[in-house]
């Protein structure tokens, strides 16, 4: 459903968010701090500077920073710019068509965690990442 591309952007975003008066992160150290291949993350970094998610600068000094508050980026935008519009409306077994007219067999099980998980990812911003507290007692919270 969510890319590895994906995964690496969100987390990449969640470290920029971190840093300290918007100050520029080289690719290099942060694909170190996620665990991504250099060459991987400069081609996600670019797509998000193209849809002005990041600002990049080049040279001694230079690297990627979020171009916006991280309170006004959500993790819904993220996703959608690596993995398309059409990131949550994918069939859950990868079938290639799956919707009401032609239902896989986990759809009505998948279609309302569906629509719960984009009404989450569209309301959670980065800001939201780096300041809540985590709670290893929270119950899970099941999607129908």
């Amino acid at each position: 459903m969510i890319s590895l591309s994906g995964r690496q952007a969100l987390a990449a975003m969640q470290v920029l968010a971190q840093q300290n008066h918007g100050r520029f992160v080289p690719v290099r150290r942060l694909s170190r701090m996620i665990g991504a291949s250099p060459h991987t993350l400069a081609r996600i970094m670019l797509r998000l500077t193209a849809a002005g998610l990041t600002d990049a600068l080049r040279g001694p000094g230079g690297g990627v920073r979020l171009a916006r508050p991280a309170h006004e980026i959500t993790l819904f935008e993220i996703l959608q710019e690596i993995d398309g519009p059409e990131v949550l409306n994918r069939c859950i077994l990868g079938l290639g068509v799956c919707n009401e007219a032609k239902p896989c067999p986990l759809h009505a099980i998948w279609f309302p965690c569906r629509q719960q998980l984009r009404r989450l990812l569209a309301e959670t911003t980065l800001a939201d990442l780096i300041h809540r507290p985590t709670n290893p007692n929270q119950p899970e919270v099941p999607c129908a």
